[in-house]
Protein backbone atom coordinates (compact mmCIF):
# COMPACT_ATOMS: atom_id res chain seq x y z
CA UNK A 1 0.00 0.00 0.00
CA UNK A 2 1.38 3.26 -1.15
CA UNK A 3 0.72 6.92 -0.09
CA UNK A 4 1.29 10.29 -1.91
CA UNK A 5 3.08 12.38 1.05
CA UNK A 6 4.31 15.99 1.09
CA UNK A 7 7.77 16.18 2.91
CA UNK A 8 9.56 19.31 4.55
CA UNK A 9 12.42 19.67 6.67
CA UNK A 10 13.47 22.38 9.39
CA UNK A 11 16.13 23.22 6.97
CA UNK A 12 14.70 23.30 3.61
CA UNK A 13 18.25 24.05 1.75
CA UNK A 14 19.65 21.26 2.96
CA UNK A 15 17.63 18.67 4.15
CA UNK A 16 15.41 18.30 0.68
CA UNK A 17 18.93 18.23 -1.20
CA UNK A 18 19.65 15.45 0.66
CA UNK A 19 17.00 13.91 0.49
CA UNK A 20 16.98 14.21 -3.18
CA UNK A 21 20.51 12.55 -3.11
CA UNK A 22 19.99 9.48 -1.31
CA UNK A 23 19.08 6.14 -2.44
CA UNK A 24 15.74 6.13 -0.94
CA UNK A 25 13.56 4.16 -3.64
CA UNK A 26 11.19 7.54 -3.57
CA UNK A 27 8.72 8.06 -6.50
CA UNK A 28 9.45 11.96 -6.26
CA UNK A 29 6.56 13.95 -8.27
CA UNK A 30 7.19 17.68 -7.03
CA UNK A 31 10.56 19.33 -5.89
CA UNK A 32 9.57 23.06 -4.51
CA UNK A 33 11.63 25.20 -2.66
CA UNK A 34 10.67 24.41 0.58
CA UNK A 35 8.86 20.92 0.37
CA UNK A 36 8.60 17.66 -2.26
CA UNK A 37 5.56 15.20 -2.78
CA UNK A 38 6.07 12.02 -3.65
CA UNK A 39 4.45 8.65 -3.76
CA UNK A 40 6.36 6.01 -1.32
CA UNK A 41 5.06 2.73 0.44
CA UNK A 42 4.13 2.93 4.57
CA UNK A 43 8.00 1.72 5.69
CA UNK A 44 9.37 4.51 3.61
CA UNK A 45 7.58 6.93 5.14
CA UNK A 46 8.24 5.82 8.64
CA UNK A 47 11.79 5.72 7.45
CA UNK A 48 11.62 9.61 6.27
CA UNK A 49 10.23 10.28 9.83
CA UNK A 50 13.12 8.70 12.09
CA UNK A 51 15.63 10.64 9.44
CA UNK A 52 14.00 13.78 10.64
CA UNK A 53 11.39 14.73 7.97
CA UNK A 54 7.89 16.50 8.17
CA UNK A 55 5.31 14.17 6.47
CA UNK A 56 1.88 14.89 5.80
CA UNK A 57 0.11 11.83 4.48
CA UNK A 58 -2.34 14.07 1.53
CA UNK A 59 -3.97 10.97 -0.10
CA UNK A 60 -3.69 6.71 -0.04
CA UNK A 61 -2.79 6.46 -3.71
CA UNK A 62 -5.74 4.23 -4.45
CA UNK A 63 -8.10 6.84 -3.47
CA UNK A 64 -6.06 9.87 -5.22
CA UNK A 65 -6.27 7.75 -8.66
CA UNK A 66 -10.09 6.97 -7.83
CA UNK A 67 -10.83 10.82 -7.46
CA UNK A 68 -9.38 11.73 -10.80
CA UNK A 69 -9.54 8.69 -13.07
CA UNK A 70 -13.58 8.54 -12.87
CA UNK A 71 -14.77 6.96 -16.04
CA UNK A 72 -14.86 9.47 -18.51
CA UNK A 73 -10.95 10.05 -17.47
CA UNK A 74 -9.87 8.41 -20.37
CA UNK A 75 -12.15 10.54 -23.36
CA UNK A 76 -9.76 11.73 -25.52
CA UNK A 77 -6.34 10.17 -24.64
CA UNK A 78 -4.78 7.48 -27.06
CA UNK A 79 -3.97 3.57 -26.59
CA UNK A 80 -1.54 2.24 -28.44
CA UNK A 81 -3.80 0.72 -30.89
CA UNK A 82 -5.95 4.13 -31.65
CA UNK A 83 -2.88 5.94 -32.14
CA UNK A 84 -1.43 3.99 -34.43
CA UNK A 85 -5.01 4.24 -36.27
CA UNK A 86 -4.91 7.96 -36.00
CA UNK A 87 -0.90 8.39 -37.22
CA UNK A 88 -1.73 5.63 -40.16
CA UNK A 89 -4.75 7.93 -41.08
CA UNK A 90 -2.70 11.41 -40.83
CA UNK A 91 0.24 9.69 -43.22
CA UNK A 92 -2.59 8.52 -45.25
CA UNK A 93 -4.26 12.12 -45.76
CA UNK A 94 -0.73 13.65 -47.26
CA UNK A 95 1.56 10.73 -48.35
CA UNK A 96 2.88 13.56 -50.43
CA UNK A 97 4.60 14.31 -47.19
CA UNK A 98 3.86 12.21 -44.46
CA UNK A 99 5.64 8.19 -43.91
CA UNK A 100 4.43 6.92 -40.91
CA UNK A 101 7.57 4.73 -39.94
CA UNK A 102 7.89 1.66 -37.14
CA UNK A 103 11.71 2.80 -35.11
CA UNK A 104 11.26 -1.11 -33.53
CA UNK A 105 9.01 -2.76 -31.29
CA UNK A 106 8.49 -2.91 -27.38
CA UNK A 107 9.60 -5.50 -25.29
CA UNK A 108 6.07 -6.86 -25.45
CA UNK A 109 6.49 -7.13 -29.06
CA UNK A 110 4.36 -3.70 -29.96
CA UNK A 111 5.17 -1.33 -32.55
CA UNK A 112 6.60 2.04 -32.09
CA UNK A 113 5.50 4.38 -34.55
CA UNK A 114 6.97 7.78 -35.66
CA UNK A 115 5.61 10.11 -38.71
CA UNK A 116 8.17 11.78 -41.08
CA UNK A 117 6.72 14.88 -42.26
CA UNK A 118 9.04 16.12 -45.66
CA UNK A 119 9.31 16.63 -49.28
CA UNK A 120 11.59 13.80 -49.32
CA UNK A 121 14.41 16.40 -50.61
CA UNK A 122 17.04 14.93 -48.49
CA UNK A 123 18.21 17.14 -45.70
CA UNK A 124 20.22 17.90 -43.09
CA UNK A 125 17.57 19.96 -41.31
CA UNK A 126 15.50 17.56 -39.20
CA UNK A 127 13.77 17.95 -35.86
CA UNK A 128 12.21 15.23 -33.57
CA UNK A 129 9.63 15.53 -31.34
CA UNK A 130 9.10 12.59 -28.84
CA UNK A 131 6.25 11.84 -26.12
CA UNK A 132 5.23 8.93 -23.28
CA UNK A 133 8.46 7.65 -22.13
CA UNK A 134 6.85 7.19 -19.14
CA UNK A 135 4.00 5.51 -19.00
CA UNK A 136 1.55 7.50 -16.95
CA UNK A 137 2.07 10.76 -18.27
CA UNK A 138 -1.10 10.42 -21.10
CA UNK A 139 -0.97 14.07 -22.16
CA UNK A 140 2.84 13.51 -23.01
CA UNK A 141 0.86 11.28 -26.37
CA UNK A 142 -1.28 13.92 -27.13
CA UNK A 143 0.38 16.79 -27.44
CA UNK A 144 2.79 15.66 -29.70
CA UNK A 145 0.01 14.16 -31.21
CA UNK A 146 -1.83 16.93 -32.16
CA UNK A 147 1.16 18.43 -32.77
CA UNK A 148 1.47 16.25 -35.87
CA UNK A 149 -1.91 16.70 -36.77
CA UNK A 150 -1.75 20.40 -36.98
CA UNK A 151 1.45 20.04 -39.33
CA UNK A 152 -0.62 17.83 -41.55
CA UNK A 153 -3.48 20.08 -41.50
CA UNK A 154 -1.55 23.10 -42.33
CA UNK A 155 1.08 21.83 -44.72
CA UNK A 156 0.11 23.85 -47.76
CA UNK A 157 1.01 27.15 -45.61
CA UNK A 158 3.87 28.86 -44.52
CA UNK A 159 5.64 28.70 -42.11
CA UNK A 160 4.45 24.52 -42.35
CA UNK A 161 5.02 24.64 -45.96
CA UNK A 162 8.40 26.63 -46.05
CA UNK A 163 9.40 23.68 -43.23
CA UNK A 164 8.45 20.72 -45.20
CA UNK A 165 10.05 22.00 -47.88
CA UNK A 166 13.92 22.95 -46.67
CA UNK A 167 13.36 20.23 -43.51
CA UNK A 168 11.80 17.10 -41.98
CA UNK A 169 9.75 16.79 -38.80
CA UNK A 170 9.27 13.77 -37.23
CA UNK A 171 7.05 13.18 -34.37
CA UNK A 172 6.95 10.09 -32.03
CA UNK A 173 4.17 10.25 -29.60
CA UNK A 174 4.37 6.94 -27.76
CA UNK A 175 7.86 5.56 -26.55
CA UNK A 176 6.60 3.33 -24.16
CA UNK A 177 3.97 1.39 -25.93
CA UNK A 178 3.89 -1.46 -23.20
CA UNK A 179 3.92 0.83 -19.91
CA UNK A 180 1.59 3.03 -21.72
CA UNK A 181 -1.05 0.17 -21.92
CA UNK A 182 0.05 -1.05 -18.72
CA UNK A 183 -1.77 2.22 -17.42
CA UNK A 184 -4.75 1.88 -18.98
CA UNK A 185 -5.66 -1.89 -17.80
CA UNK A 186 -3.83 -2.04 -14.40
CA UNK A 187 -1.87 0.82 -12.78
CA UNK A 188 -2.73 4.23 -14.17
CA UNK A 189 0.64 5.21 -12.10
CA UNK A 190 2.61 3.03 -13.70
CA UNK A 191 5.56 4.41 -14.71
CA UNK A 192 8.53 2.47 -16.77
CA UNK A 193 8.42 -0.15 -19.45
CA UNK A 194 7.57 -3.94 -18.86
CA UNK A 195 10.86 -5.92 -18.82
CA UNK A 196 10.73 -8.60 -16.26
CA UNK A 197 14.05 -8.31 -13.87
CA UNK A 198 15.75 -11.04 -12.22
CA UNK A 199 14.40 -10.00 -8.89
CA UNK A 200 10.61 -10.89 -10.09
CA UNK A 201 9.80 -7.10 -10.27
CA UNK A 202 8.66 -5.23 -13.37
CA UNK A 203 10.33 -2.39 -15.28
CA UNK A 204 13.03 -0.19 -16.21
CA UNK A 205 12.83 3.54 -16.63
CA UNK A 206 13.36 4.25 -20.39
CA UNK A 207 14.17 8.10 -19.13
CA UNK A 208 17.32 6.78 -17.55
CA UNK A 209 18.82 4.15 -19.85
CA UNK A 210 20.17 6.16 -22.41
CA UNK A 211 24.11 5.85 -22.78
CA UNK A 212 25.47 9.51 -21.94
CA UNK A 213 26.27 9.55 -18.07
CA UNK A 214 24.23 6.45 -17.74
CA UNK A 215 24.62 4.51 -14.71
CA UNK A 216 26.80 7.63 -12.89
CA UNK A 217 24.26 8.29 -9.85
CA UNK A 218 22.80 5.67 -7.75
CA UNK A 219 19.64 8.50 -6.04
CA UNK A 220 15.96 8.16 -5.80
CA UNK A 221 15.32 9.78 -9.14
CA UNK A 222 18.47 7.46 -10.82
CA UNK A 223 18.21 4.40 -9.28
CA UNK A 224 19.97 0.34 -9.59
CA UNK A 225 17.19 -1.14 -7.29
CA UNK A 226 14.80 -2.96 -10.13
CA UNK A 227 11.79 -2.45 -8.15
CA UNK A 228 12.10 1.14 -7.85
CA UNK A 229 10.27 3.73 -10.16
CA UNK A 230 13.92 4.92 -11.73
CA UNK A 231 16.16 1.89 -12.03
CA UNK A 232 18.66 2.89 -14.75
CA UNK A 233 18.42 -0.68 -16.32
CA UNK A 234 21.35 -3.32 -16.31
CA UNK A 235 22.96 -1.74 -18.91
CA UNK A 236 22.78 1.46 -20.89
CA UNK A 237 20.51 1.03 -24.05
CA UNK A 238 19.24 -2.52 -22.36
CA UNK A 239 15.84 -1.84 -23.45
CA UNK A 240 14.36 -1.94 -27.09
CA UNK A 241 12.53 1.57 -26.63
CA UNK A 242 15.61 3.09 -26.14
CA UNK A 243 17.69 1.23 -28.77
CA UNK A 244 14.79 2.32 -31.30
CA UNK A 245 15.18 5.96 -30.06
CA UNK A 246 19.35 5.72 -30.45
CA UNK A 247 18.95 4.42 -34.08
CA UNK A 248 16.66 6.32 -35.03
CA UNK A 249 18.61 9.57 -33.76
CA UNK A 250 21.97 7.72 -35.17
CA UNK A 251 20.85 7.46 -38.56
CA UNK A 252 18.90 10.87 -38.75
CA UNK A 253 21.06 13.37 -36.87
CA UNK A 254 19.01 15.47 -35.90
CA UNK A 255 19.34 19.57 -35.86
CA UNK A 256 16.84 19.56 -32.16
CA UNK A 257 14.97 16.98 -30.33
CA UNK A 258 12.12 18.36 -27.94
CA UNK A 259 10.75 15.43 -25.74
CA UNK A 260 7.46 15.92 -23.86
CA UNK A 261 6.52 14.84 -19.85
CA UNK A 262 4.46 15.74 -17.66
CA UNK A 263 4.14 17.27 -14.76
CA UNK A 264 4.96 20.17 -13.30
CA UNK A 265 4.89 23.06 -16.46
CA UNK A 266 8.82 23.34 -16.84
CA UNK A 267 11.16 23.68 -20.11
CA UNK A 268 14.54 21.91 -18.70
CA UNK A 269 17.69 21.69 -20.66
CA UNK A 270 20.70 19.88 -19.59
CA UNK A 271 22.62 18.69 -17.72
CA UNK A 272 20.47 16.40 -15.35
CA UNK A 273 23.59 14.11 -14.49
CA UNK A 274 24.65 17.17 -13.08
CA UNK A 275 24.52 20.70 -11.37
CA UNK A 276 27.39 22.45 -13.71
CA UNK A 277 26.62 24.48 -16.98
CA UNK A 278 26.48 23.80 -20.25
CA UNK A 279 30.35 24.66 -20.89
CA UNK A 280 30.05 26.21 -24.33
CA UNK A 281 28.57 29.53 -24.00
CA UNK A 282 27.04 30.01 -27.15
CA UNK A 283 25.27 26.53 -26.99
CA UNK A 284 24.39 27.59 -23.01
CA UNK A 285 22.95 30.92 -23.88
CA UNK A 286 21.20 29.63 -27.00
CA UNK A 287 19.17 27.22 -25.25
CA UNK A 288 18.66 29.59 -22.32
CA UNK A 289 17.62 31.89 -25.26
CA UNK A 290 15.26 29.53 -26.85
CA UNK A 291 13.81 28.27 -23.62
CA UNK A 292 13.14 31.68 -22.15
CA UNK A 293 11.19 32.42 -25.85
CA UNK A 294 9.65 29.42 -25.11
CA UNK A 295 8.16 30.47 -22.25
CA UNK A 296 6.71 33.75 -23.29
CA UNK A 297 4.92 31.59 -26.30
CA UNK A 298 3.59 29.45 -24.14
CA UNK A 299 2.09 31.95 -21.32
CA UNK A 300 0.87 34.15 -24.40
CA UNK A 301 -2.12 31.56 -25.13
CA UNK A 302 -3.63 30.94 -21.93
CA UNK A 303 -1.68 32.54 -19.42
CA UNK A 304 -0.24 29.58 -18.05
CA UNK A 305 3.46 30.05 -16.66
CA UNK A 306 6.53 27.43 -17.82
CA UNK A 307 9.72 27.55 -16.09
CA UNK A 308 12.56 27.80 -17.84
CA UNK A 309 15.88 25.53 -16.28
CA UNK A 310 18.78 23.28 -16.30
CA UNK A 311 17.33 19.52 -15.79
CA UNK A 312 19.22 18.95 -12.41
CA UNK A 313 17.86 21.94 -10.56
CA UNK A 314 13.85 19.90 -10.71
CA UNK A 315 16.44 16.98 -9.38
CA UNK A 316 19.27 15.08 -10.87
CA UNK A 317 19.20 12.23 -13.12
CA UNK A 318 21.31 10.39 -15.38
CA UNK A 319 21.11 8.16 -18.71
CA UNK A 320 17.90 10.99 -19.84
CA UNK A 321 17.26 11.66 -23.30
CA UNK A 322 18.01 15.17 -23.87
CA UNK A 323 21.38 14.71 -21.96
CA UNK A 324 22.56 12.12 -24.52
CA UNK A 325 21.51 13.78 -27.22
CA UNK A 326 23.21 16.91 -26.59
CA UNK A 327 26.04 14.87 -24.83
CA UNK A 328 26.77 12.56 -27.67
CA UNK A 329 25.12 14.46 -30.93
CA UNK A 330 25.55 18.31 -29.42
CA UNK A 331 21.63 18.54 -30.60
CA UNK A 332 19.92 21.42 -28.82
CA UNK A 333 17.49 19.31 -26.76
CA UNK A 334 14.53 20.44 -24.36
CA UNK A 335 12.06 19.01 -22.29
CA UNK A 336 9.19 20.10 -21.41
CA UNK A 337 6.94 18.87 -18.25
CA UNK A 338 3.50 20.15 -19.05
CA UNK A 339 0.29 20.74 -17.30
CA UNK A 340 -0.75 20.78 -14.17
CA UNK A 341 2.03 22.24 -11.27
CA UNK A 342 0.76 20.04 -8.79
CA UNK A 343 -0.68 16.59 -7.57
CA UNK A 344 -3.71 18.90 -6.23
CA UNK A 345 -4.65 19.76 -10.19
CA UNK A 346 -4.72 16.15 -11.09
CA UNK A 347 -0.63 15.51 -11.05
CA UNK A 348 0.06 12.94 -13.92
CA UNK A 349 -4.00 12.33 -14.19
CA UNK A 350 -4.47 15.52 -15.92
CA UNK A 351 -8.79 15.79 -16.87
CA UNK A 352 -9.44 14.94 -20.37
CA UNK A 353 -10.75 18.82 -20.34
CA UNK A 354 -7.04 20.01 -20.51
CA UNK A 355 -5.94 18.03 -23.50
CA UNK A 356 -6.63 20.64 -25.93
CA UNK A 357 -5.51 24.00 -24.15
CA UNK A 358 -2.39 22.23 -23.38
CA UNK A 359 -2.23 21.30 -26.67
CA UNK A 360 -2.67 24.94 -27.97
CA UNK A 361 -0.50 26.88 -25.50
CA UNK A 362 2.59 24.59 -26.78
CA UNK A 363 1.80 24.81 -30.02
CA UNK A 364 3.51 28.21 -30.65
CA UNK A 365 6.52 26.52 -28.50
CA UNK A 366 6.88 23.73 -30.55
CA UNK A 367 6.85 26.29 -33.55
CA UNK A 368 9.44 28.34 -32.24
CA UNK A 369 11.60 24.96 -31.79
CA UNK A 370 11.21 24.33 -35.21
CA UNK A 371 12.05 27.42 -36.63
CA UNK A 372 15.36 27.29 -34.45
CA UNK A 373 16.08 23.69 -36.34
CA UNK A 374 15.11 24.21 -39.48
CA UNK A 375 14.67 28.15 -41.07
CA UNK A 376 17.96 28.58 -42.71
CA UNK A 377 18.25 32.29 -40.71
CA UNK A 378 18.11 30.05 -37.64
CA UNK A 379 19.45 26.58 -38.16
CA UNK A 380 22.38 25.22 -36.57
CA UNK A 381 23.68 21.56 -37.78
CA UNK A 382 24.45 19.15 -35.42
CA UNK A 383 28.53 18.51 -35.67
CA UNK A 384 29.17 15.32 -37.40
Amino acid sequence: MTVIARVTSEDPHVMLVQLLTAPLGLDVWEVKPDHVVLQATEAQIERLEQMGYGVEQLHMTENYVSTFARAAGADGYHSATELEQDMRALAEQRPDIAELREIGRSFENRPIWVLRLGDRRGTDRKVLFLGCHHAREWIAVEVPYLLAQHLVATADHDPVQRWLTQGEIWVAPMVNPDGHEFTRAENRLWRKNRRPNANGSFGVDPNRNYGYMWGTLDVSTSSHVPQDETYVGPRAFSEPEVRAVRNLVAVELFSGVLTYHSYSQLILYPWGYGSTPIVDPADRSAMQRIAREMQRLIKDVHGFIYTPQQSSSLYPTAGDTTDWTYGEYGIFSFTIELRPTSQAEGGFILPPDQIRPTAEENLPAAFEFISQALDHDNARTVPR
